[in-house]
């Protein structure tokens, strides 16, 4: 059977023999809205938890949206011009700005802003990207939560009188799902912010955190937006496999939130039962370095068996990552390790984001005691080795090295990565994803998390 891998704005086509193919793991199927126009304003005149959108902006003198970058499909081109028009017959002359919440990724283009935003935004508004590492560019909020060191966001959100944003929903390995307030942290936040907030889960197993809203690392930094009043009013969207959007939910950052998720899991969950020999991912469409495209491999901890082999298929043109090269010299590694390098003293006692970087993917090796093997064309095979992974040279060579690792039974479940799910609930305790006769309708259908009793309650502990 062939199967398509996303490897950067193209595709690697993979022929897996059917009696090695567990499945494909892809989102239910869900169709775009018919009418997104109409889709989006009537959620517009109808949010929930806040004011209708027109009378939230009347009057208003100095505007902030925020959106996603392009490492999280988001039909934002479509949203923003809807959004704009209201604005401005509701609030004409406001300053409009748009911030782009990169997190710590590098700074869009023009070229990628206009693919973004879509033609004529960024010569009618100004559109910015954050600047995670400028301290002119932030400023400290207000955080009460025993523990938490200062809290810096762009100072955009301060300064103006209301707070938009556009995002989607879709399971995430740190904030359970992503949308909501993580558009503000660690979206909009300072360096420092982001990596603590991807910290607190590192000694965490992915069971305990992933499709959980109200998982306690997502409560806090809610309560942080909530409280410091960074935000006003989301447009939070499910989207379909390719990206479009089926249906939109708006209003208050939590409450509206909580309302696309309850739509997003019905299409982004299900039970899965036979544990893989080795996962094939895809990084999607838009993960141009190892940075962002190492967020398809963290799945791969629940579908896996001991001793199983991840292949990552990644073009990557800007290699391992052009912000933090530190990965290239400590390589991904289990959370005790990295403990040893953020003590005081260490070396990366103020890096809190790559240190939790290197353990969220590297808790996934070490949980499975997994081998991670490299396809890419941005990646040499000595800078593979330098992270620790092994390296093949092309797709055709895959099955070949599988066979050889595993036997001619070897079985093998295939992640696309079409959609570039952050990560998607696990399935139960020890088990994968069925061998059922049916396998188109199981292949089309991601795993559903079982998280144990209680699970996650002491993220907040140091």
């Amino acid at each position: 059977m062939k199967v398509k891998i996303a490897y950067y704005r193209e595709d690697r086509e993979i022929d897996i023999p059917e009696k090695n193919l567990i499945g494909v793991l892809r989102p239910k199927e869900i169709q775009p809205a018919e009418d997104l126009t109409a889709c989006i304003n009537q959620n517009l005149d109808a949010p929930i938890g806040t004011k209708p959108f027109d009378k939230l902006c009347a009057g208003k003198k100095n505007i902030c949206i925020l959106v996603c970058d392009l490492t999280r499909p988001m039909e934002t081109d479509r949203v923003l011009p809807i959004l704009l028009d209201r604005i401005e017959r509701n609030a004409p002359g406001a300053k409009i700005t748009i911030l782009i919440a990169l997190g710590t990724h590098r700074g869009l283009t023009d070229e990628e802003i206009d693919k973004l935003c879509g033609p004529g935004i960024r010569e009618k508004y100004s559109v910015i990207n954050h600047a995670f590492d400028d301290p002119n560019a932030l400023v400290q909020v207000p955080c009460s939560a025993e523990g938490v060191p200062p809290v810096f966001v762009n100072r955009l959100l301060t300064e103006c009188d209301l707070r938009l944003a556009v995002g989607a929903v879709k399971p995430h390995p740190i904030f359970g799902w992503s949308g909501g307030a993580k558009i503000v942290i660690p979206g909009v936040a300072g360096y420092e912010t982001t990596g603590y907030s991807h910290w607190l889960t590192c000694p965490h197993k992915g069971i305990e955190v992933m499709g959980k809203e109200d998982n306690p690392v997502r409560l806090l930094y809610e309560s942080i937006v909530t409280n410091a009043h960074l935000m006003d009013f989301i447009l939070n969207a499910v989207l379909t496999e390719d990206s479009k959007i089926s249906d939109v939910r708006c209003g208050d950052v939590v409450k509206a939130h909580r309302a696309a998720v309850s739509i997003a899991k019905k299409y982004y969950v299900c039970d899965v039962d036979e544990a893989a020999d080795a996962i094939i991912v895809g990084v999607g469409k838009w993960a141009s370095d190892l940075w962002v495209g190492s967020n398809a491999v963290y799945q791969s901890e629940f579908y896996l068996r001991r001793g199983g082999t991840i292949v990552l298929l990644g073009n990557f043109p800007e290699g391992i990552s052009p912000v933090h090269k530190e990965i290239a010299q400590y390589g991904y590694m289990p959370y005790e390790r990295a403990r040893k390098l953020i003590v005081k003293g260490g070396p990366l006692e103020h890096d809190l984001s790559t240190a939790s970087h290197l353990v969220h993917l590297g808790r996934v090796l070490d949980a499975r005691q997994a081998d991670c093997v490299l396809i890419s064309n941005g990646i040499s095979r000595e800078e593979a080795h330098q992270v620790g992974f092994q390296y093949l040279d092309s797709p055709n060579e895959i099955m070949a090295y599988l066979k050889e690792k595993y036997g001619e039974q070897v079985r093998i479940l295939a992640i696309p990565g079409y959609n570039e799910p952050e990560n998607h609930e696990s399935p139960r305790a020890g088990r994968g994803l069925s061998s059922k006769p049916q396998r188109c309708a199981i292949a089309r259908s991601t795993p559903r998390l079982r998280p144990r009793q209680n699970a996650g309650d002491q993220y907040l502990r140091q």
